[in-house]
């Protein structure tokens, strides 16, 4: 019985020996999974800094050659704008030069008009007033504009200062509007009549001798604005003298689009060759560390593959040569030692009663 009690104890010293392996071997899978983890991560890393430099090298060694080119194409949009700007005064001028010839004589006419309308105010005594378009719309009244004239005057006159009156006053009754009404209309009545009798009576023909002249002037206005709209209008620039500007014009613009032909050339020459060869540079700058990280992955992978696969036959051995007969619920350290010294004791005969014992114990 006593060999028998002492096989029993060495088979649970081999079970607990052989546990223990396990667990070893487990925590060398373990320790090999997250080595594998770590370094997976690691070479992620290396291989989006890589990705990272190279794009953000990329982007700005091409916005730096595009920049350079913006910078001459600015300049030149400066100056092309500044040529415009001199063309367009020069043919301003050129065609205020132009007016000023095809009415010279249209002018002068209406200054000795305007000098003669003058002189016959002055030799009839009349004052300036009389002069006037607001006068002759009021006395002479012709056209629409007089009547337009002389509409507005009649409703100032005649509605809003009688109306203005009567809101100015500090206590309003409709019965006001019955005085101010009749004085207003006595007031600017008699002003009308007595400007008439003093201005218009006496000298009728004086004033209509200056609606003639006055007439004339505006005719001649009127064929000046038709000269100046025409010369505006004509798409004629041959008399300007422009072509030195249209050169410059020319010039600037060739330039700028040779300057945009050289851009697109360079952003091409950079995109399908310069940036492949960046690309090649920072990538060769990275390839030891990364080489050395995947081959450490490799290597741990490896690693992992050989103790997974020791793990599996160990755990299928231990099944099957301890596992069967313990029972998975005994399978610790702690619980066969416990078993052993219950036999080595010799309380118990056998294995099912060491654990039946056992369980008692701790119940």
């Amino acid at each position: 019985m006593r060999e028998e009690h002492e096989n029993l104890v060495e088979f649970l010293n081999d079970a607990k020996q052989s546990v223990m392996d396990l667990g070893v071997l487990q925590k060398k899978v373990n320790a090999a999974e997250i080595e594998g983890k770590k370094l997976e991560k690691a070479l992620g890393a290396e291989r989006k800094a890589v990705a990272d430099q190279i794009a953000l090298t990329v982007k700005k060694r091409k916005d730096e050659i595009a920049e350079a080119y913006d910078r001459e194409i600015r300049g030149d949009q400066e100056k092309l704008k500044k040529a415009r700007a001199k063309r367009e005064k020069a043919k301003n001028k050129g065609m205020k030069l132009r007016i000023e010839e095809e009415t010279a004589e249209l002018n002068e006419e209406n200054r000795q008009l305007r000098t003669r309308l003058t002189t016959l105010f002055k030799q009839n005594h009349l004052p300036g007033f009389c002069n006037t378009t607001f006068y002759y719309a009021l006395f002479f009244t012709r056209g629409p504009k007089d009547f337009l004239i002389l509409l507005l005057t009649v409703l100032v006159c005649f509605l809003a200062i009688p109306w203005g009156i009567y809101f100015a006053l500090p206590e309003r009754a409709m019965w006001y509007l019955a005085v101010i009404y009749p004085a207003v209309i006595l007031v600017f009545v008699g002003l009308y009549i007595i400007i008439a009798n003093r201005t218009k009576v006496d000298n009728i023909g004086v004033l209509r001798e200056g609606r003639k002249l006055r007439m004339m002037i505006k005719a001649n206005e009127r064929k000046m604005d038709a000269i100046k709209n025409s010369i505006e209008k004509d798409r004629n620039e041959d008399l300007y003298d422009l072509d030195k500007y249209d050169r410059e014009i020319e010039e600037i613009e060739e330039e700028l689009a040779d300057i945009g032909s050289r851009k697109e050339d360079a952003l091409y020459v950079f995109e399908n060759e310069t940036a492949l060869i960046i690309t090649k540079e920072i990538r060769q700058n990275y390839q030891g560390r990364i080489d050395s990280l995947s081959e450490q992955k490799q290597e741990c992978e490896e690693r992992y593959k050989v103790l997974s696969g020791q793990l599996k036959r160990m755990t299928i051995n231990v099944t099957d040569e301890f596992e069967s007969r313990i029972g998975r619920e005994f399978m610790v350290p702690e619980k066969l030692d416990a078993l052993a010294k219950i036999l080595e004791e010799e309380r118990a005969d056998s294995l099912s009663e060491a654990q039946e014992m056992y369980r008692n114990k701790l119940s």
